[in-house]
């Protein structure tokens, strides 16, 4: 629930070119642009906003289902991969540490989510085979499905 006046367009326009040069909240705060703006504003706006520099062309419009899932070892290996990357780099930009944050992140979530689809796709076997075993059962019985 905000509790402060609400960002006019012209704020947010000058939070954004700042954002984009790569300007910290307080180093924003600091510059005097945005005067009726505490730290604490322009630091949970920024967040809310999610303001980061971008490459457009890095933006994925839609995303394809895997044909298969990645096992833990294939995880794993990636993660360690972009673990090594980012611990090989002299400099480290804000947008490089946000995507290697995502991987990190969802190397984090992706053990549990495994399980879970590995769950579901043993129940979703059984259901074939008892549907299966019915449709069998039927057939030697003379019913016929409804």
């Amino acid at each position: 629930m905000a509790r402060g006046k609400p960002w006019t367009e012209e704020e947010i326009k000058i939070l954004r070119e700042m954002a984009e040069q790569g300007l910290s909240a307080h180093e924003i705060y600091e510059s005097g642009k945005l005067p009726d703006r505490t730290y604490e504003a322009i630091r949970k706006q920024l967040n809310l906003s999610a303001i980061v520099a971008t490459n457009h062309t890095a933006i994925v419009e839609t995303i394809e289902p895997a044909s298969d899932a990645l096992s833990m070892e294939e995880v794993v290996k990636l993660f360690s991969t972009a673990f090594k990357q980012i611990c090989e780099l002299q400099e480290v930009d804000k947008l490089t540490l946000e995507r290697f944050r995502i991987i990190f992140q969802a190397a984090k979530d992706y053990g549990p989510l495994l399980s879970h689809y590995q769950k579901w796709e043993e129940v979703e076997h059984r259901v074939e085979e008892l549907a299966a075993a019915v449709a069998e059962l039927q057939a030697a019985k003379g019913i016929k499905k409804a």
